[in-house]
């Protein structure tokens, strides 16, 4: 028999205590429960504490029990309970309830068939894309003395690879010299390639919201999330943050992106690569000036490279300055709805890219391993800007002149400031069937060829050394494109949902000059990826199922100034989002 006496206890305690003396006290009842587990029952709701329980047990282990006396009060103040009455039993259950449901609430627990409070708060999304490609190119043709009259040029040279790594030896009357490392522009490839992203986004409180995303990916390329299959000849990939932001939202219609997020402007892919991420601070906002008209704008801050901690400290006259990039960038437009089935849409923006530009070092001897203006090379880069050589080299005085060894970095030899203007107009033929005709126009506003041309050393130079040659390059760039169908849906570009049977069309052109824009985060499909390429495109997308389509694209270009260059390349995509 369990007892329990109600001096200084809690009215729960008491209540409990009665119900479990008086079933307890039934020989019937006795047989069928196990004191210890009703105890153990109690502590979980906190009736009793463990130290109590415990001592509860102990104490029964030592002490016989006396017989069951009949139900009153003992002459040692204790109470036997015989039967708890129907209105005790009708109050423990209420207590209880009460208890439990306050707990439920301050914890966040589900109720029977709904989600917990704290779940709900949580969006899970994501997508996985199987893609089959092929590279085709304009295969060179050569006479019969063996010299080429036609097909691509071979000696396009990939500056990234030199950027990327330990330099490129330029002098080439120094011992040891060998050719730099050029593009591939005569063999065709195909490869097989997946991409897979998953994301989470999170209402921490009202007015703030977290996105964190992975993302597959051959490198830490910002313009692409592909990962080629048996491109290593491994069985595992990487995964890379590919967002991680903080969204805040102070006033109806206005946001603030902090951190890693997506592109926040209202651009195409002849800026930025539909896959690029901005870091930095975004501050977004909209406002209705009529039943039909919308302003939008979107203003930021962005790191594109920060130098090194310790740039320069192996250098014997100590560290070097920093040589840090950002973009700031502004952009206003207007929304505005002529008729319920019409969409015309307008925005203009300015880019300003503060140290993008390359800078001349100071003498740097020819043995010194770090020269102070190093990081002003691109981080990135894929193809079409213009280069130069960064070092000012000093050669090594206990050679034969020209016998030095020259090594070398090359940076982008004109400065970004871009304005761009950007156009389109919806016409909903039904409610999923619509047409769009949409346009950008580009401009590098602080583009001079007079400065570039004595230094440039793609397009028409002769050779790979502190000089320029020959050039021809552009400071503009513009697209035009027309979809039908299903509206964003293949193009990339913003949200997008599909039910079975749903499909599109596009038709477009793009020409886009040398250094129009910056070409590490330009379109990564078109060309070889980047700027100086000009040419069609086309694509169709047919839904197979809900949100998961089969896609396919052509893209056609050629080379816009310098030697020839012609790429062809066809895309298959399997698509599909959650």
């Amino acid at each position: 028999m369990f007892r329990c006496k109600y001096p200084n206890r809690l009215k729960s305690l008491l209540l409990s205590c009665a119900a479990g003396t008086a079933l307890l006290s039934s020989p019937a009842l006795a047989q069928q429960v196990d004191s210890n587990k009703l105890l153990e029952l109690m502590v979980d709701k906190g009736l009793v504490s463990r130290e109590e329980a415990d001592a509860m047990i102990e104490e029964a282990r030592k002490t016989p029990l006396p017989p069951v006396p009949a139900a009153g009060v003992a002459p040692d103040g204790t109470q036997t309970i015989t039967y708890v009455p129907q209105v005790v039993r009708e109050q423990i259950k209420a207590e209880l309830r009460a208890e439990l449901g306050e707990q439920a609430q301050v914890q966040g627990w589900a109720k029977p068939g709904e989600t917990p409070e704290w779940a709900r708060r949580i969006a899970i999304y994501g997508d996985v894309r199987m893609r089959g490609e092929g590279h085709f190119f304009d295969a060179p043709v050569y006479d019969k003395a063996g010299l080429q009259i036609g097909g691509n040029y071979l000696d396009f040279v990939d500056w990234g690879r030199i950027n990327g790594g330990d330099g490129f030896q330029s002098n080439q009357t120094a011992p040891g010299y060998v050719k730099p490392p050029y593009l591939n522009t005569a063999e065709d490839r195909r490869r097989f390639q997946l991409r897979a992203r998953f994301g989470l986004k999170v209402k921490i409180a009202d007015g703030i919201a977290a996105d964190i995303r992975v993302a597959t990916g051959n490198n830490n390329s910002p313009v692409s999330t592909n990962q080629t299959l048996g491109g290593d000849g491994g069985g595992k990939y990487h995964l890379w943050l590919d967002r991680a932001s903080l969204r805040l939202t102070p006033l109806e219609n206005v946001t603030i992106d902090v951190g890693r997020f997506d592109n926040p402007f209202w651009t195409s892919d002849l800026l930025f690569d539909t896959d690029l991420n901005f870091d930095g601070v975004a501050i977004s906002a909209s406002a209705p000036v009529a039943d039909d008209l919308r302003l939008f704008g979107t203003a930021g801050a962005f790191p594109v490279y920060n130098t090194s901690f310790n740039f320069g400290s192996r250098n014997v006259a100590g560290s070097f300055p920093s040589k840090d990039k950002y973009l700031f960038a502004a952009q206003a437009g207007i929304d505005f709805r002529p008729a319920e089935n019409i969409r015309l849409r307008l925005a203009g923006a300015y880019y300003y890219f503060d140290g993008l530009q390359g800078q001349f070092s100071s003498p740097c001897s020819w043995d010194q391993e770090t020269c102070d203006t190093d990081p002003t090379r691109p981080a990135f880069q894929q193809f079409g800007n213009t280069m130069f050589a960064l070092r000012n080299i000093t050669p090594n005085p206990n050679v034969p002149p020209g016998a030095s060894p020259e090594v070398q970095y090359f940076g982008l030899a004109s400065k970004f400031e871009l304005y761009s203007a950007r156009g389109e107009i919806e016409y909903d033929l039904t409610d999923r069937i619509g047409l769009r005709l949409d346009g950008d126009y580009v401009q590098n506003l602080a583009f001079d060829r007079r400065a570039i041309a004595p230094l440039a050393l793609n397009n028409f130079a002769p050779v790979i050394g502190t000089a320029g040659g020959q050039y021809d390059g552009g400071d503009t760039g513009w697209q035009a494109r027309l979809l039908v169908g299903r509206l964003n849906l293949g193009t990339g570009q913003g949200s997008w949902t599909a039910e079975r049977g749903d499909w599109s069309f596009n038709l477009g052109y793009r020409r886009l000059g040398s250094d129009a824009v910056v070409d590490g985060f330009a379109d990564s499909d078109f060309a070889l990826g980047g700027t100086n390429a000009k040419g069609w495109f086309a694509g169709a997308n047919y839904a197979i199922a809900r949100n998961s389509f089969l896609g396919l694209r052509w893209l056609s270009s050629d080379e816009v100034s310098g030697p020839p260059l012609s790429v062809d390349r066809l895309i298959v995509d399997l698509s599909t989002r959650f």
